[in-house]
């Protein structure tokens, strides 16, 4: 089946992180890294009306060197920047993963990036990943990868209509107005496989909300 991460990544050693809050009305869209002469250079696309302070950010962000802009089109310019930082976007452990990177755009706060995992524990394995180096890492969306890839919910279609019927029959009411007999009657079910689609779909729920590394310290 496997996911789709948006997940906000906020490091102030994480490449271009000082320019973005310096010029947050720019945005960043990471676009590939690449490896020449033992150095690390990541190209990268910025949004923007003016780049003569968007440059001088570069230049005294101690992310990068020689920011140099390689092309200049209508809405956006690109720059390749050598990286002089350590602290990685998508660190090269989570390739062993199955981790797959569609996009990584920069917000106020850092950067957010929109990742297709095969399974939780390669979500784990990416938050595990970032915590070591002291990366905030939050998840503000998760999605069921199974049926599409633009934001499909996490919640099956039959765990939808056992929270939507639990909801109206008054399940989660204090105190309850209906009971797992009561939707096991409707949906012609056992007892047991009611609780086993609740529990499911509320740990999906959990999941897509507030799975993340609350632990991890913000960094302003």
């Amino acid at each position: 089946m496997g996911f789709i991460a948006e997940v906000q990544l906020s490091h102030d050693d994480l490449v271009l992180v000082p320019t973005i809050k310096q010029l947050p009305e720019v945005t960043f869209r990471y676009e590939y890294r690449t490896t020449a002469d033992g150095r690390s250079h990541q190209f990268v696309s910025a949004f923007s009306d003016e780049y003569t302070a968007l440059e001088e950010a570069m230049e005294g962000d101690h992310t990068i060197s020689n920011p140099t802009r390689i092309a200049t089109f209508e809405s956006r310019a690109v720059y390749r920047v050598t990286v002089e930082t350590d602290i990685q976007i998508i660190p090269d452990d989570c390739a062993e993963c199955g981790l797959f990177v569609f996009t990584v755009s920069s917000n106020e706060r850092g950067w957010v990036a929109r990742v297709h995992l095969p399974d939780r524990d390669a979500l784990a394995t990416y938050r595990e990943c970032c915590r070591r180096n002291d990366i905030s890492f939050h998840v503000t969306q998760l999605h069921d990868s199974s049926v599409s890839d633009d934001g499909t919910y996490v919640l099956s279609e039959q765990q939808y209509e056992i929270l939507t019927m639990a909801y109206y029959a008054g399940y989660f009411d204090v105190p309850r107005e209906s009971t797992q007999d009561d939707l096991a009657g409707h949906f012609g079910i056992s007892d047991s496989a009611v609780s086993k689609r609740l529990r499911r779909a509320i740990a999906d729920l959990i999941a897509g909300t507030i799975e993340n590394d609350r632990s991890t310290p913000e960094h302003e």
